[in-house]
């Protein structure tokens, strides 16, 4: 779009705002003209007031309502005591029509919250997690909701899952095909465990994305920024997708080893269970949900230089039929001591002769 002071003012003077424009920092500047889609967001500098993140937003899967919505969920948070971007309104509206190349754009306004976290160490995670519960608290508690998924949905859409992946490689006659059997058996039984306890599940609206670039940290606080995936989630599962998101893919602080991401994880679930404890349903479903997710955690089935997929493609086919074994002995390990319903021990029963 390239993104203009003049535009900046138009849009200020459309939410009433003042402020001379000093600089303007692009995070974002996306323009497809054949999509007629538009995603700029850029971080604008003033000589007399603090800075503000400014949207120029056209994408189909975020109309004005959802934004709206969005925006109205953060509000709340912030009201309740979560420390999250103010978002400016006129006329009790968060997001206003914008003109540009002839294209309708949604704008909105917010305060910039700060720089985001580079890197994780085990106090962090455990904040982290003790954020999550904080929202997932607050919002229960409100009966928020947006009125669209998140992209963590453990038996929805799921952006963390390799499993269709997995199943896609079963018909490689180099691997395995009565251990793809046993695996995907397992995978079947515990995702009807879950089905059967879903309707038991708290579900309430969430931000979607506490990956640490949408965190910051100030005067010891936590602070979280960015809802443009918040959405309507059940709150195990988006504790237990997001605690192992942070776990196993953010950049780890001097000091802190690749073998400590179960750690982190731990740690994680331990801050969150310290800010909302978990229902015996949730605990029951927790322990399907991570023994799932983490054995089809989707960069290492497919994204790693030492994935599924990748040795695979290589012909390491020693090496990939140690990675299917390594996922099967996952299926049947214990569930962590965290999310111990006392039931994992039957569960293991059950499945062992899968």
């Amino acid at each position: 779009m390239g993104i203009t002071e003049q535009s900046v003012v138009e849009v200020l003077e459309q939410f009433g705002l003042q402020g001379t424009v000093s600089s303007i920092k692009p995070f974002i500047d996306y323009h497809s003209e054949a999509d007629k889609e538009v995603k700029t967001i850029a971080k604008v500098g003033f000589k007399d007031r603090a800075p503000l993140v400014v949207k120029f937003l056209k994408e189909p899967e975020h109309p004005p309502s959802v934004i709206e919505s969005q925006s109205v969920f953060s509000e709340y948070l912030r009201n309740c005591g979560i420390r999250t971007a103010q978002r400016y309104e006129k006329n009790g509206t968060y997001c206003l029509p914008y003109q540009w190349d002839g294209l309708d754009l949604t704008v909105t306004i917010e305060e910039y919250l700060g720089e985001e976290i580079k890197a994780i160490d085990f106090p962090l995670a455990r904040n982290i997690g003790q954020l999550l519960g904080k929202i997932h608290t607050v919002s229960e508690e409100g009966g928020c909701r947006i009125g669209k998924e998140t992209i963590f949905n453990f038996l929805g859409y799921n952006e963390v899952s390799g499993y269709d992946t997995f199943r896609k490689m079963s018909t490689i006659r180099e691997l395995d095909p009565l251990l793809f059997e046993r695996i995907k058996g397992i995978y079947e039984e515990k995702r009807e465990a879950v089905q059967r306890l879903w309707n038991l599940l708290p579900r309430a609206a969430t931000q979607g994305d506490i990956s640490i670039n949408n965190l910051t940290v100030a005067d010891g606080t936590m602070g979280i920024f960015d809802y443009n995936i918040a959405g309507d989630a059940t709150l195990v599962g988006d504790m237990v997708l997001q605690g192992l998101l942070t776990a196993n893919e953010m950049p780890l602080a001097e000091g802190i080893l690749e073998e400590s991401r179960p750690d982190l994880f731990r740690v994680f679930c331990e801050g969150y269970c310290s800010e909302r404890a978990l229902t015996k349903e949730e605990r029951m479903a927790a322990e399907c949900m991570y023994s799932v997710a983490s054995a089809f955690w989707f960069t290492d089935i497919r994204y790693d230089d030492d994935s599924l997929e990748q040795l695979r493609a290589r012909g390491e086919n020693e090496r990939a039929e140690r990675k299917l074994q390594g996922i099967y002995d996952s299926l049947q390990q214990d569930c962590p001591k965290y999310f111990n319903s006392g039931n994992s021990g039957e569960f293991k029963k059950r499945v062992k002769n899968t």
